[in-house]
């Protein structure tokens, strides 16, 4: 998509000695300067980064409210429509103009944070108490697969000459009961120490989201990764993710409904384990890779994503229990933080990124594990799944 040449040449020209000579199975090939049509300069390329993000806070506030109006089933159809007409106008917009598809990325993102709230509102309405782990740990697979098989499958089409190489991405992913809760208790709601774990915990989980579904590929690529490489080992973090999901969720409700913990206790333990969990392989990330050692990554990655799964099944289940006539109330306000980290997480990696810092990396993988062992501690102490009695 974009002519990676005027980057890289831009890019060597200041840091050369940060990144690694490609390997590639063809030596007369020159893999690192990625064809491209669109010569977008690195400014203009982190604008559109963020885009989606910024749009998401101009409506994440409202989206419970949207949600409560007119119904979690109406929310996510119209919403999954409107997100799959503008992913397929993006070739188009993009070779037309600029700013004309920077405004439709935010649009989307508008769109998006409409997403989970409704999709909370289902689970909680439709699912046991006993089951709603389960449910969560499925449901959220999906933010696995789209990550993970989408950067795979980008990676083959981008070098195929399928509709003009990478439109094809576009067009290929664009395809794609009533209930009303009363007045929300905001003010109890912001002063609950069990929203605050499930804000912090989102925030913590979505800093890192942001950075592996943005970034990751950017630093395999320094790494002299040729690019099916990258999709590869981009794909692994997210697809470990669903292997994980697929035994800590039921793990829970099992534990649970035995009788062997508390639900509580069960989503308190997955909960560490997702956070201090990965937050080793993040500073693993932040330390051992080089040039010499590269594929060492793979590795790294799958681990992260195994454990870090135990986070998200945990901090869902939490939103899904503590209030159940008030979830799209919470799902808003865990959005608004997701939002937040998802901006604070592109703003810091593109400014460390266009600068000079010889060790961007590991200062950006080491604020990603502190931000999840934070998230671990507070939640460790003041995470629930009782109802709350507001």
């Amino acid at each position: 998509m974009v002519n990676s040449t005027l980057v890289t040449d831009e890019f060597q020209g200041r840091s050369s000695n940060q990144t690694c000579a490609v390997r590639t199975d063809d030596e007369t090939e020159d893999e690192f300067a990625i064809p491209g049509t669109m010569e977008w300069s690195s400014a203009e390329q982190s604008l559109l980064t963020s885009s989606r993000f910024y749009g998401g806070c101009l409506t994440v506030a409202f989206s419970g409210l949207l949600t409560d109006r007119f119904g979690a089933d109406a929310v996510m159809r119209g919403s999954l429509i409107l997100s799959s007409l503008l992913t397929l106008v993006v070739p188009v917009l993009a070779y037309a103009n600029f700013y004309a598809l920077l405004v439709s990325r935010i649009a989307l993102g508008g769109i998006e944070s409409l997403h989970i709230p409704s999709m909370n509102c289902v689970m909680a309405r439709w699912f046991p108490a006993g089951e709603k782990a389960t449910a969560a740990s499925i449901s959220s697979m999906g933010i696995q697969l789209a990550g993970g098989l989408a950067a795979l499958y980008a990676a083959s089409l981008c070098r195929s000459s399928l509709l003009g190489g990478w439109p094809s991405i576009y067009y290929v992913f664009g395809e794609s009961l009533t209930f009303r809760a009363g007045s929300a208790p905001l003010g109890k709601i912001l002063r609950s120490s069990a929203v605050h774990s499930i804000i912090i915990g989102n925030y913590a989980l979505f800093y890192n989201v942001a950075i592996m579904q943005a970034f990751l590929p950017l630093f395999l690529r320094e790494l002299g990764l040729p690019i099916e490489t990258i999709g590869w080992y981009t794909s692994v973090s997210f697809l470990s993710q669903i292997a994980g999901k697929a035994v800590i969720g039921p793990l829970i409700d099992y534990t649970a409904g035995k009788g062997m913990l508390t639900l509580t206790t069960a989503t308190k333990i997955a909960q560490c384990f997702g956070a201090f969990g990965s937050a080793i392989p993040l500073l693993l990330l932040s330390t051992v890779p080089s040039c010499d050692n590269a594929n060492v990554t793979g590795y790294i990655l799958l681990a992260y994503g195994l454990v870090y799964a135990g986070s998200s099944c945990s901090l869902f289940s939490s939103i899904l229990t503590i209030s159940p006539a008030n979830v799209a109330t919470l799902s808003a306000m865990t959005g608004i933080s997701r939002i937040v980290a998802s901006v604070a997480s592109t703003t810091i990696v593109n400014a460390l990124t266009a600068s000079e810092i010889t060790y961007k990396w590991p200062l950006i993988f080491a604020s990603a594990a502190i931000f999840q062992c934070i998230a671990g501690v507070h939640f460790l102490f003041f995470g629930t799944t009782e109802e709350q009695p507001w």
